[in-house]
């Protein structure tokens, strides 16, 4: 007689096992994939201002129209995940890429690279959450957002090393095969969401991939892990619904909070290297320096998602960004030295990219499995206009001639709403958000 076993308790395992891991490095690789695709527009912006002799004001819809990409496909990835399955969502988004040679061209392009891009990282994050062992989620998931900024690392230094003798089209060249080879190794590698095999009557299959996590052979029925809200029934299970009713004060928060900080991620990795090269800079110079400032979001990520076991999650991010805040205001005092400069930007970069790479992590544990797709994705979809407007924005503020050191100072006040915005979830929202500390199987 077949035993009946959520799928929590199914992936709940002491050690992640080969599937697991195979499952977060694929993962983890399209989100590198987009961290790069990403981060080197911003650092050949400089070359394609020379090279096509067009302006700041040119290069701004080819800066944000990646961005309005990514906001439409991630607001859409959870209902089309739910549809087709988390897998092939990520392996079809991650096969859109390409290069031009005008600005209209690479507006369109850089268009649809966005909605592959924008519908990847979401799935690719709750795929994660829902195959982690509980005791282990956070922790994952935070890790899992270390491609990110790792990937606009790797960015900057492709930058550097090709910009001089190669050009910005071989930047763009290799930057797009990366999540091409992912998807080939994905469509034979990467396994469905537990959750939609069930739905979707795949008992099956999703007992074989439980087999391949615990190494042996359960005799089992597979069920939905319960849900993490009490008050949740049948008849009140439609995930939109659930996130803009039942949790829309707390959505409206993380939302706000993911806007206001992808507008300021978005202006400094976009503009910093136009700002640093007007500012004496060299290529190979401004490429590092900007590389910098995501590298110390991969430090600050890891930091962050350690406390995040430790401590309460949605305080632990709060004090992220206030911290990050303060850092942004000091680093505006150090602009004329270039060393003092360069550890500041890491810092405010491990407090603020630490942060928003958190955000997911938050997400996928505080909304139910009802809902969590399209909790997780629209976080990131209304989250990413942020990061339109903040492409904009760092053009617009050039105008005022405000100077490194201003504009530093000018960004510190987005930061400090995105705390504010975690600090008023914390205080009103239904569910409270914990990490289980330990898990036996």
């Amino acid at each position: 007689m077949k035993i009946i076993l959520d799928i929590q308790q199914a992936v709940d395992t002491r050690k992640l096992s080969l599937q697991q891991w195979i499952i977060f490095i694929l993962c983890f690789l399209v989100i590198l994939a987009d961290g790069i695709d990403t981060g080197v527009v911003g650092f050949i912006a400089p070359a394609l201002l020379d090279d096509w002799g067009i302006t700041k004001n040119d290069l701004r819809p080819v800066m944000s129209v990646a961005l309005i990409g990514m906001a439409i496909g991630a607001i859409f990835a959870g209902i089309l995940a739910d549809k087709i399955g988390r897998k092939w969502v990520i392996i079809g988004s991650a096969f859109i890429f390409g290069t031009s040679n005008n600005t209209t061209e690479m507006v369109i392009y850089r268009f649809l690279t966005g909605l592959g891009l924008g519908a990847a990282m979401p799935n690719a994050a709750t795929l994660v959450s829902e195959y982690m062992p509980a005791h282990r989620r956070a922790w994952m998931v935070n890790l899992l957002f270390c491609a990110l900024p790792l990937g606009i690392t790797i960015g900057g230094v492709l930058s550097a090393g090709l910009l001089s003798n190669h050009g910005w089209k071989m930047v763009l060249y290799i930057g797009g095969a990366i999540p091409v080879v992912v998807a080939v190794v994905s469509v034979f590698l990467l396994k469905e969401s537990l959750h939609f095999l069930i739905k979707k009557q795949g008992q099956v299959e999703a007992l074989e991939i439980v087999k391949n996590i615990q190494g042996k052979f359960i005799d089992a029925k597979l069920v939905p892990v319960k849900s993490l809200d009490a008050d949740l029934t049948e008849k009140n299970t439609n995930p939109v619904g659930l996130v803009v009713g039942k949790f829309i004060v707390p959505s409206a928060m993380m939302w706000l909070c993911c806007f206001m900080s992808l507008l300021v991620f978005y202006v400094l990795t976009s503009w910093m290297p136009t700002l640093l090269k007007e500012s004496g800079f060299t290529p190979e110079q401004f490429s590092l320096v900007t590389a910098v400032f995501p590298f110390g979001g991969v430090a600050g990520t890891i930091l962050i998602g350690w406390f995040m076991s430790k401590y309460d999650v949605n305080k632990t991010i709060t004090f992220a960004y206030f911290i990050s805040a303060v850092l942004f205001v000091i680093t505006g005092f150090l602009t004329q030295n270039i060393y003092l400069l360069a550890l500041f930007i890491f810092l405010a970069g491990a407090g603020l990219v630490g942060a928003q790479s958190s955000l997911p992590s938050l997400a996928a544990i505080f909304y139910p499995a009802e809902c969590r797709g399209v909790g997780v994705s629209w976080m990131h979809g209304l989250g990413r206009f942020g990061a339109i407007f903040g492409a904009f924005f760092g053009a617009y503020i050039f105008t005022f001639n405000l100077g490194m050191s201003g504009i530093f100072f000018v960004l510190a006040l987005p930061i400090l709403i995105s705390a504010l915005a975690l600090y008023l979830k914390g205080r009103y929202s239904t569910s409270k958000v914990t990490i289980p500390q330990t898990s036996k199987v």
